[in-house]
């Protein structure tokens, strides 16, 4: 089977929603970038491995630390939710009432715009609000937030500038009182939302999705969750709500998570896994695995972090992990390790589960610098 095309990953913000995902991501995707080499052109002929080598191929697999094989996967995600912008940056009065108005208009001047947040890099070029209205060069869309007040005088609230159902650029400034804490890059082209909600402790905790990579048949979007501590913005929980490659690799999988609930926080999660037979198989074959579960966040003071009660839960964290686009194989093994070495007891399982685990030996894929029996 051809290996998987290496599938670089798009850094840019996007709303979400708590339901599935519109058509139009399906019927009018951005396609994903890839690099094709000379030597993804060529079929190359698969080795063929005896029952016993890829029996033993999967106990030697199960065997590894998942630490390093978590820490590999989940770098690239991990980075850009905790390495946002952050500011302590107060705007004066005159500012704030030009901001407001530009509120009520509907848009700013990109000039104004820039020497507000000293930032000369917002985009002009977005000055797309909907279909039905193009502002004139010079003015770009401006979007307001609001999560709380004190006494009646805006708190805690965001400010974007472009509008990030059109924009990819746009930026969302988070304000306290007067005051610029963060700016995050906010795109919600494909589902639009950025939602609050008030933690037990009393604080303002917002999320959305970012968006790593889409196109057909495979996309990936985690929940990014941040909270409001004094006058700064920390990132308190990123979890995976949508990771899908839906097309003969070797191994097609699809989880989806939905917020359920906020106090306590709430994410139920819904997955299954097929092997096809071969790489221009479209049938996919039984689930290997087909299911759903429910984690529940707590929050810990100490680390300032949401962290889920796996224990109650179906799936570790780094099983949740493992279907991160464009979903690695050697820590899917190693963290499902059991329920593979269960089916290959059934009898409608244990040949696509073979034949998994040969087009991954024969890849050579994720396993460098180790040695398979």
């Amino acid at each position: 089977m051809k290996k998987i095309l290496t599938i670089l990953a798009v850094f840019m913000a996007a709303g979400c929603s708590h339901g599935r995902k519109p058509d139009n991501i399906k019927s009018t995707p951005k396609a994903v970038e890839k690099k094709v080499s000379a030597a993804d052109t060529v079929d190359k002929p698969t080795i063929h491995y005896s029952d016993q080598q890829l029996e033993a191929f999967l106990d030697s697999v199960g065997r590894l630390p998942t630490q390093p094989l978590f820490d590999k996967v989940s770098f690239l995600a991990d980075s850009g939710f905790k390495h946002q912008q952050q500011f302590d940056t107060l705007v004066s009065a005159k500012d704030l009432n030009t901001l407001k108005k530009a509120i009520r208009r509907g848009a700013i001047n990109v000039k104004y715009a820039r020497r507000i947040f000293n930032n000369p890099e917002i985009d002009s070029s977005c000055t797309e609000k909907s279909i039905f209205l193009n502002y004139k060069q010079g003015l770009t869309p401006i979007e307001f937030y609001l999560f709380s007040k004190n006494n009646g005088d805006l708190d805690e609230y965001a400010i974007c500038i472009g509008d990030p159902d059109h924009c990819p650029n746009a930026c969302l400034y988070f304000f306290k009182g007067n005051r610029v804490i963060a700016m995050h890059k906010f795109y919600e082209r494909f589902e639009p939302g950025l939602y609050h909600y008030k933690d037990s402790d009393g604080k303002t905790v917002i999320y959305y999705c970012y968006m790593f990579a889409e196109g057909s048949n495979q996309w990936w979007f985690n929940y990014f969750f941040y909270k409001y501590d004094g006058n700064k913005l920390i990132p308190v929980l990123n979890v995976l709500e949508n990771g899908n490659v839906t097309m003969t690799v070797e191994r097609a999988f699809w989880l989806e998570s939905t917020v359920q609930k906020t106090n306590p926080l709430t994410i139920k999660m819904v997955y299954h896994d097929q092997f096809p037979a071969s790489f221009n198989d479209i049938d996919f074959g039984p689930y290997i695995i087909n299911d759903s579960t429910v984690v529940k966040y707590r929050w810990d003071e100490r680390s300032k972090t949401y962290q889920g009660n796996y224990e109650q839960s179906k799936l570790t964290k780094p099983q949740i992990t493992s279907y991160y686009l464009p979903g690695d194989n050697l820590l899917f093994i190693n963290t499902h390790y059991q329920t593979l070495k269960n089916g290959l007891h059934d009898k409608n399982k244990r040949v696509r589960i073979l034949n998994y685990l040969n087009e991954v030996k024969a890849d050579g894929h994720n396993y460098s610098n180790k040695k398979s029996p």
